[in-house]
């Protein structure tokens, strides 16, 4: 694989696909992140970039535009997120990343080099990620038929985290009839209930709750699609971008 890149466009979406942020951690929430590792995909259609990553309850993807690209024969190929970060901080505004036994990064006066990490940790809940599309008419996750649709702005969703996040257990119950209200609580006299502004809303009422943080992964300014179903998967959709994440179920 042999890509030229925007180097900030690159580093951005390196430092988004980590997912760091607030997690549920006993009865608060700590500073984590999905993982360290990026696992790579070249289109050669489209000469596009998908980074993945994954754990055991979240999946998530951004794709991305190449400068110029050339698929050899490497497939896909799984990176470590922080190291390259601090690689590509010190090149110019494009670099040139040839992929093969080990990453080389140049940018026409510097080179560097990198290890390929042998796989990545959660390579299972990435594969349900590839090539997947959303119909928005009849959408599903695998087998399960979502049964509500929102369309929002991520910076709706971030505002009313940040509401939440006074309660400081990284929870987040989402209940969706002829509104969309976000909440988080320890106790029924402990609790933050906002109303996120949506654009739209269609098909029945839904309640489900997440985990973790989600809305950092979107840019601000961005619209944003949601696909709920009572205790399922939710799923939130950007033009370029794809979250999955399961349901928590309280114990």
């Amino acid at each position: 694989m042999k890509i030229r890149m925007n180097t900030k466009t690159l580093s951005d979406a390196l430092i988004d696909i980590q997912m760091k942020g607030k997690y549920h951690n006993g009865d608060s929430a700590k500073s984590s992140k999905v993982s360290d590792y990026a696992m790579l995909e070249l289109d050669t259609e489209t000469s596009n970039l998908t980074l993945y990553n994954a754990d055991n309850t979240t999946v998530c993807c951004i794709t991305i535009e190449t400068l110029t690209s050339e698929q050899q024969d490497v497939g896909l190929v799984t990176i470590e997120i922080e190291k390259t970060l601090k690689y590509l901080k010190t090149f110019n505004d494009s670099v040139l990343i040839e992929i093969a036994d080990y990453v080389k990064v140049s940018d026409g006066s510097s080179t560097a080099s990198l290890p390929l990490v042998v796989s990545h940790p959660s390579t299972a809940m990435i594969a349900r990620l590839q090539g997947y599309q959303i119909d928005e008419e009849n959408p599903m996750f695998g087998s399960v038929e979502f049964e509500t649709v929102i369309t929002t702005n991520s910076d709706n969703l971030s505002d009313a985290v940040k509401r939440c996040d006074v309660i400081n257990n990284a929870r987040y119950h989402f209940n969706v009839d002829e509104t969309f209200t976000m909440s988080s609580e320890r106790s029924i006299t402990d609790k933050v209930v906002t109303t996120v502004p949506t654009t739209e809303i269609t098909g029945e009422p839904s309640t489900v709750e997440v985990t973790g943080q989600f809305d950092r992964f979107f840019p601000k300014n961005t619209e944003v699609k949601m696909f709920l179903k009572d205790e399922s998967p939710v799923v939130w959709k950007s033009e370029d971008r794809v979250l999955i994440k399961a349901p928590y179920i309280a114990r």
